[in-house]
């Protein structure tokens, strides 16, 4: 989306096969100036840089096809490794007035940076090539390295073998909280100083940076094709430096799906990067059109020129959680500029490429849009877990764990949510002011079978206004329940969460007449149910879980469907329709009970008809008493967006069986422990959003399936504070665990263990 460790003891150093300090360095050609010093201690699992000197000068130190550098490291149990160097000119960053300001200090030279695995002797021998020749060794070395690995050094990050989370190379299950923050504003790194430290109090170790023309991007500039951006490149070590002292893993986002978009309106079209791309045929690079990029032979080429730069740079750094190759990159797919199978097909290649070369073997994937889900993206084996963007996405706790479950089902590897907002367009301190939705998809990736809680995309506004408390309890609970260690799956509960049935029961005797708004899901990537019954108030706050507010028109065939009220209506009812954007001709058909009582053409000004714009229409459609179904659909070609939907004269009614909304339940656990998150059905997002008070929730029951016979022990806490509110003790019997919930108002966490 586009908006606006400390090192620890250094008792384990390494041998060095020398009188001095620095490593002995052989000479194997006739240039024996060419030398290695190491400027750190260098300890198992953690990167150490050496100065490299005496390498010949090239017209570009950046291109590997003019100079290329590599060292050949053969570990003690015979593993080789193929290291890039890599060519780094010095800068320093300084803070003055609340701004950052870089500048270069006058260094330059050649730099390799490794990390070591293993405890005994290795050999190194750094290789040279010029002009695209086979590169040939110019010195050696052996060194030996002692000990194991220092307190809190863990490895790189992997799969886990139950392909359901992360761990790290020693075993230790990785499990993650965390924030986009992508990229600073004045305060340049200074502000990374501020968010890490912070993140870290709140029990937070993952955040995401993107490498785009503003910030970090080191190859996105006009003239910087593989002549890269050097004072970027500084940003990114310190960034790097912040996450090891403060206990934060990143993932790399390597590009900016806006530097491949021309003309989208979006953002004032700011994001339109295309001309200014250095892969561009008038910026000297080989692409006509964006689309080139990913099927021109020459382009691939020149990038991975980039990527082996970035490995050299920054892959021996065990923080380095994974490389995402886009910031969703469908956004720029047809009707705009790129071809889907050209972009899988690039993905495929480009992913396969950089596991090949990345000696650490770090984890890969990408992004798309809000809501995209594109198969012939995530099914590739080089993308090693799945990621996806929740934008306004009504019952966060419930859908975030039905999409782990079906991501799993189908592509066998982790899901993250890599980015999360109850509005795209904005933070949405105004539709979600009690924070209700931002908690219930935290707790529904940490417990819905992703990789960790939610991922934020609003990190300025996190800090702005203080929403560490909510994080820290987060974190605070989870880690009490045993969360960051442990083989955990989620669980089965009863009642499962499932949305209301589409027709309407019988009125209620005593009921009243429900007069307001019925809430519409504003996002327009899901394909939704389409029918709802409106059997009062709370129905209608959560009719978003199955009405979108876009009709689709004959553009869009597939996406078509008609949006169906279903209720028992009061004399004089009506519904009020209130269409305020357009993208073309739209005809706003209206029926009841399937006999068409209205249709009303919508169009924009002549000046706007062929493209997306804003309109005022209204439709008011009379019901008659009784119970009565009212359809909408779109008979024109462009999609229409229903802003308002407001009913006048429902009976407050039932649902058929005596169903009933009931709290939703989401629980991860182990062989006899679980996690639980309970939602009150008056607070799943965004029914209840912006009321200050809720019902309380009495007695409400859930159940653990398949649970081991045994008495066990339920401690409940406060998801705002973090504060412990109840303790009870329940029998598990007959492969049931009934908990019964105490009495809270939004929602409730539950740790469960057995009695001991």
């Amino acid at each position: 989306m586009l908006t606006s460790a400390t090192p620890q003891h250094r008792r384990h150093r390494w041998r060095i096969l020398s009188a001095s300090l620095f490593w002995a360095v052989s000479a194997l050609t006739a240039r024996p100036d060419v030398t290695l010093t190491p400027t750190g201690t260098p300890q198992i699992w953690q990167h150490t840089e050496f100065v490299i000197q005496g390498v010949p000068e090239s017209a570009n130190n950046f291109d590997p096809d003019k100079i290329r550098l590599d060292a050949v490291v053969t570990t003690p149990s015979g593993r080789q490794l193929v290291v890039p160097a890599y060519w780094t000119e010095g800068f320093t960053g300084t803070i003055a007035n609340g701004e950052e300001r870089i500048q270069p200090d006058g260094s330059s030279g050649w730099r390799l940076r490794l990390t070591p695995t293993e405890a005994g002797e290795h050999k190194l021998t750094l290789q040279l090539g010029r002009n695209a020749q086979t590169p040939q060794p110019v010195a050696e070395s052996r060194f030996t390295v002692t000990g194991s690995a220092p307190q809190g050094q863990h490895g790189w990050v992997r799969i886990a073998d139950d392909r359901l989370y992360f761990e790290t190379s020693d075993g230790n299950p990785l499990r993650l909280i965390g924030e986009n923050t992508c990229w600073a504003q004045r305060g340049g790194t200074f502000e990374y100083e501020r968010w890490f430290e912070a993140m870290q109090r709140s029990g937070q170790n993952f955040a995401r940076l993107w490498m785009c023309p503003w910030w970090l991007g080191i190859e996105q500039a006009k003239d910087s094709l593989v002549r890269y951006n050097m004072d970027a490149a500084h940003r990114l070590d310190r960034i790097f430096e912040l996450a090891e002292k403060h206990g934060i893993y990143l993932m790399l986002c390597l590009e900016f799906h806006g530097m491949f978009q021309v003309d989208n309106p979006h953002w004032g079209g700011s994001g339109n990067w295309w001309p200014r791309n250095p892969y561009h045929v008038d910026n000297g690079g080989t692409c006509r059109n964006p689309n080139d990029f990913f099927t021109d032979k020459d382009a691939r080429h020149n990038y991975q020129k980039r990527l082996r730069y970035l490995i050299a740079r920054y892959s021996a750094n065990p923080r380095l959680l994974a490389w995402q190759f886009f910031n969703e990159i469908d956004n720029v797919y047809k009707p705009h500029l790129l071809q889907g199978p050209d972009v899988a097909s690039w993905h495929q290649d480009v992913g396969h490429w950089l596991k090949a070369h990345d000696p650490y073997g770090h984890l890969v994937t990408t992004s798309l849009t809000g809501g995209s889900d594109r198969p012939e993206i995530w099914s590739l084996p080089e993308m090693d877990f799945a990621v996806y963007h929740s934008y306004g996405d009504p019952a966060p706790a419930r859908l975030l764990a039905e999409l782990s479950a079906d991501f799993q089902r189908r592509y066998r590897k982790p899901m993250m949510i890599g980015e999360f907002g109850v509005d795209w367009r904005g933070w949405g301190g105004a539709i979600d002011p009690h924070m209700r939705g931002q908690r219930q998809a935290l707790w529904s990736g940490a417990l819905g079978g992703t990789v960790g809680a939610a991922v934020s995309w609003w990190w300025e506004e996190i800090e702005a206004d203080n929403v560490y408390p909510v994080y820290a309890a987060l974190s605070g609970i989870l880690t009490r329940g045993g969360w960051h260690q442990g083989a955990w799956r989620p669980a089965k509960v009863d009642p499962q969460p499932m949305i209301a049935p589409g027709r309407v029961g019988e009125p209620l005797p005593d009921g009243g007449v429900f007069f307001g708004k019925v809430t519409l899901n504003q996002m327009g990537w899901k394909n939704l149910s389409g029918e709802a019954a409106i059997t009062g108030a709370l129905a209608a706050s959560r009719a978003s879980e199955s009405l979108s507010a876009y009709l689709r028109g004959a553009d869009e065939p597939a996406r078509q469907r008609p949006l169906r009220l279903d209720a028992c209506w009061a004399s004089d009812a009506s519904v009020t329709v209130h269409v305020n954007e357009l993208n073309g001709d739209a005809l706003l058909v209206a029926k009841i009970d399937g006999r068409e009582v209205s249709r009303s053409p919508m169009a924009l000004p002549p000046a706007s008809a062929s493209r997306r714009g804003t309109t005022d229409q209204e439709v008011v459609i009379k019901v008659p008493p009784g119970r009565h179904q009212v359809e909408l659909s779109n008979a024109g070609s462009a999609w229409l967006y229903i802003d308002t939907l407001r009913t006048h004269g429902i009976q407050e009614a039932g649902f058929p069986d005596g169903w009933r909304y009931r709290a939703e339940t989401v629980a991860l656990r182990t062989a006899d422990k679980a996690i639980l998150y309970v939602v009150s059905p008056y607070a799943v997002f965004p029914a209840g959003a912006q009321k200050y008070r809720l019902p309380v929730q009495h007695s409400e029951s859930v159940a653990l399936q398949e649970w081991p016979v045994g008495r066990y022990q339920i401690r409940w806490y406060d998801p705002k504070s973090g504060r412990e509110i109840a303790a009870t003790e329940q029998a598990a019997q007959l492969g049931k665990l009934p908990l019964t919930v105490p009495d809270f108002e939004e929602d409730i966490a539950g740790l469960v263990e057995p009695v001991k």
